[in-house]
């Protein structure tokens, strides 16, 4: 399955970070995780930036964020990410 999903709704900080950082570390080849967060990860970002992972983060309500992490260079994660509507 290419898609791990995280949902962090209702966690408090820092555990939605430490939950996503803990995953992606083990994200494989043709990978992605969905991260369900009500704010955006501010933190987040640098982290993934530092390891050259990419991302995009969606805003589907206002207290509702999907975030997209997939490695760069991941051609199957970035395709499968660009067909989630």
């Amino acid at each position: 399955m290419a898609e791990i999903t995280l949902d962090v709704r209702g966690l408090e900080p820092p555990e939605p970070y430490e939950r996503a950082t803990e995953l992606l570390t083990r994200l494989q080849s043709g990978q992605y995780l969905r991260m369900i967060s009500p704010r955006r990860p501010r933190l987040l970002y640098p982290w993934l930036r530092q390891r050259g992972l990419c991302e995009d983060t969606r805003q589907r309500d206002e207290d509702l964020f999907e975030i997209f992490v997939w490695a760069e260079g991941d051609s199957e994660a970035g395709a499968a990410v660009k067909s989630v509507v």
